[in-house]
């Protein structure tokens, strides 16, 4: 050690002296020698070199070579930045294709349901909302066991079995959409109503989403074909609840 300080402190005196080759060598226990030598000259354009070693051997990069390298690394980042960009636009245009091919068209079974409630409404309640929806529904090929009160649709899990998926009350609706509220002690049979592009129907074409005054629970329901996947069926649920 008393050696070692004492080449470090003759080598430090040269190097304010002169400008020649210095070089500080350090060894651990493990024997693995690590070397920096920085040469330049003192009167001409020489360059600088820093040199790694281990007991395996040397490795040599100049200025210019590690600048290379620097140039090489910022090339690729910015060519997979790039291939990012590409993919991350890809994958959007896909995303908006995949959801216009999920609306559905005149002859799906949620538009032709739809459209058998919409000629089969009435200016005012009848008070047979779950007569005229399930009538829709079963004219449009949905198959499922009717219920004497509307909110059983739901809790049943009737429209479940007939291929819906419950989604959340704040997704647009699109035509087919079915909403069922809860029963009240009021309203002991709840409400079930379709959407038909245009509004909302059940036995009687609705003002609004709701044909109640006031604040009411309520869920939608969305043929399963026409929801983009099963993760959004799950992030639908999870915000409906």
């Amino acid at each position: 050690m008393k050696q070692a300080l004492l080449v470090l402190s003759v080598l430090g005196m040269g190097i304010a002296q002169t400008s020649g080759a210095v070089e500080t060598t350090f060894q651990s226990n493990n024997t693995l020698t690590h070397t920096t030598t920085n040469i330049s000259a003192s009167n001409n354009y020489g360059s600088s070199r820093n040199i790694y070693s281990t007991n395996s051997g040397a490795h040599v990069f100049s200025n210019d070579e590690i600048s290379q390298a620097i140039d090489n690394l910022s090339a690729h980042a910015k060519q997979k930045e790039y291939q990012l960009a590409s993919l991350t636009s890809r994958l959007s245009y896909e995303r908006q294709q995949q959801a216009s091919s999920r609306i559905p068209d005149s002859n799906s079974a949620p538009a032709l349901a739809a459209a058998r409630a919409s000629r089969a409404a009435h200016a005012r309640s009848t008070g047979y909302c779950a007569r005229y929806v399930r009538k829709a529904l079963q004219s449009a090929g949905y198959e499922f066991t009717p219920n004497p009160s509307a909110y059983q649709y739901a809790s049943r899990g009737t429209l479940a079995q007939a291929g819906f998926t419950k989604i959340s009350n704040d997704t647009p609706p699109q035509i087919g959409d079915v909403v069922v509220y809860d029963r009240t002690s009021r309203r002991p049979h709840g409400h079930i109503q379709i959407f038909d592009g245009n509004g909302w129907v059940s036995d009687f074409r609705q003002k609004s989403i709701s044909p109640y005054s006031g604040t009411h629970s309520y869920t939608t329901w969305r043929d399963s074909q026409y929801v983009d996947d099963a993760s959004d069926r799950g992030i639908y649920l999870a915000m409906a609840e």
